[in-house]
């Protein structure tokens, strides 16, 4: 014999109701209003013995313990946003200078930073290059547009300007403000989605009294103008470079299908110094220098082959989105190594390079020497073309494998 299960009664259906919301609203650590509390009380008189039994069991039990959410992605386009704003009000300093209250620790250096890229404290003595210090700030902003995409609930609702006015205040204030007491108007309209309140709430934030206070002034007033602006559209699609193409595979030596590094590398190489190589085999010459400084796969030979036709170049494995966006805009192309086998949640192989020509808000555009690949799947979805666009959300985990700032690629400068 079976039975049907009872169908919850109006009065069961309120109690639910009444439970479901103020769960919520202690979620967002509000407390619940009196007539919220009334509701709940109303719904549990009218609940019968058995409906009481069965919810205060329910509440009683363990939660299951849910799936630590996927860490947002940076957004590459709000940091770009944000690095000429902090760079406005920071000052840079190359020489590392001590805490102005303790007189020595934490001695500061470069943009504000205060630890290197391995995370180990700056001490008296140290010195860094501008490209050193530039790297730190924006590995910084990463991290903070990391951590307030996992903090801000509406923080993907927010435009470039809006998240880039959030990371120059964060900068300022440190990565923790949001839900903390003394940041609790700003909190409250970040919340609430009151956005149109977010410029009036920085205007709280100024240090009133204190000797930098109008500094601090001056630079809310550009966040909030930040804020509220309308991003920019790009004048063109995704600042995309003309950039020459070599396909890997078309290689008249023998070394086609492990030349992809080489061909990316010439690619830059005729954008730069255009007619240096000739014919659609150009990369063949390139690959046959590169030869001569040793394996073609090590970084070291392919900036000694660059080197010896008067490139300028680095090779670096700490790069982040934020890189690769100055350096297009800066006109130059980005040879980048990363991993294109396996499922973009997990992946694979022995690692692949294509070079990135461009950018937009949905990813990068790219010439892959060796197939259009499908990032979802690590498999080939067709021949290799020039001029693919690879979205951030696929790009980035396969680039930066070991997380945020840990990109491989060629950095050259003109």
């Amino acid at each position: 014999m079976t039975t049907t299960p009872t169908p919850p009664t109006p009065q069961l259906a309120t109690f639910e109701a009444a439970a479901t919301h103020l769960a919520h609203v202690a979620t967002t650590g509000q407390p619940p209003l009196p007539h919220q509390l009334q509701a709940f009380r109303d719904a549990w008189a009218r609940a019968t013995p058995e409906h009481r039994e069965l919810f205060s069991q329910a509440w009683r039990a363990a939660p299951a313990t849910p799936a630590a959410p996927p860490a947002p992605a940076a957004s590459p386009a709000a940091v770009a946003v944000a690095l000429p704003l902090v760079q406005k009000f920071e000052g840079c300093k190359l020489t590392a200078y001590p805490d102005p209250e303790t007189g020595g620790e934490p001695w500061t250096i470069g943009w504000g930073s205060t630890r290197d890229s391995q995370g180990r404290p700056f001490k008296e003595g140290d010195r860094i290059s501008q490209e050193q210090a530039d790297a730190l700030l924006a590995s910084r902003l990463n991290r903070d547009a990391q951590q307030l995409g996992q903090r801000i609930p509406c923080w993907r609702q927010l435009n470039t300007n809006q998240q880039g006015a959030l990371l120059s205040f964060t900068y300022n204030c440190g990565p923790y403000w949001f839900g903390s007491e003394g940041f609790a108007t700003i909190t409250r309209a970040l919340q609430a989605g009151e956005l149109e309140a977010v410029p009036a709430a920085l205007m709280l934030y100024v240090n009133p009294g204190g000797p930098s206070a109008a500094g601090l002034r001056r630079r809310r007033q550009e966040e909030g103008a930040l804020w509220s602006s309308s991003p920019a559209r790009p004048t063109r699609p995704g600042n995309l470079l003309t950039v020459p193409w070599y396909p890997q595979l078309d290689s008249a030596t023998d070394h086609g299908r492990r030349m992809c590094f080489s061909s990316c590398c010439a690619m830059l190489l005729e954008f730069l110094k255009p007619n240096t190589l000739h014919g659609a085999n150009g990369d063949d010459q390139y690959l046959a220098r590169v030869r001569e400084y040793g394996d073609t796969t090590d970084p070291v030979a392919q900036i000694q082959g660059l080197n010896s036709y008067g490139v300028r170049a680095t090779f670096r494995r700490n790069a982040t989105g934020a890189d690769l966006q100055d350096s297009i805009d800066r006109g130059i192309p980005v040879p980048c190594g990363y991993l294109h086998r396996g499922p973009v949640t997990a992946p694979a192989g022995g690692g692949h390079y294509l070079i990135v020509i461009g950018y937009s808000q949905h990813g990068v555009w790219v010439n892959d020497p060796w197939a259009d690949m499908n990032l979802v799947t690590g498999v080939e979805d067709g021949p290799a073309r020039p001029r693919v666009l690879y979205s951030w959300e696929n790009w980035l985990p396969r680039w930066q494998v070991e997380g945020e700032g840990t990109g491989w690629g060629v950095f050259a400068r003109r």
